[in-house]
């Protein structure tokens, strides 16, 4: 039986469909974790023209093919295809630790991430070695 991971690599792609850099496409070939958010240390940072956005609003864990998002105690909230995966309860204050109490979401190919009205459409495909090209974000993604 042949391993499948010998057979290909994969590619995780968001492209942004709403928001200030609507068109803006970020390409991720290998495992990292990126937050997004308009804090200057997300790797994803949006703009702050966007109050909905928290400073750490979410975090993608991505693993070509996988991609997994977790809320990082949002005010406003992370959104997969219209349904609220997580937020912070307006009973805590913006620093309560939630990273325990959200569980990650498991996102597919053509789902919609939507983080304070900025939507993501989500891409996962194969590559041949040949066509892969290292993530724009990759370096900024890390930690």
């Amino acid at each position: 039986m042949v391993n499948q991971t010998l057979q290909g690599q994969h590619q995780v792609k968001l492209s942004m469909t709403r928001g200030s850099s609507a068109a803006r496409t970020f390409v991720f070939n290998q495992r990292t974790v990126c937050k997004i958010g308009r804090a200057a240390d997300c790797g994803l940072r949006l703009s702050p023209e966007f109050p909905e956005v928290s400073r750490h609003h979410c975090v993608l864990e991505i693993d070509p093919p996988h991609v997994r998002v977790r809320d990082c105690g949002s005010r406003n909230g992370t959104y997969v295809n219209g349904v609220l995966i997580g937020h912070r309860p307006l009973q805590y204050e913006p620093a309560h630790p939630l990273q325990d109490e959200v569980a990650p979401r498991e996102l597919a190919a053509g789902d919609e991430l939507n983080v304070g009205g900025v939507v993501f459409r989500v891409e996962i495909r194969s590559v041949d070695e040949s066509e892969s090209s290292p993530g724009n974000l990759q370096a900024l993604c890390q930690g």
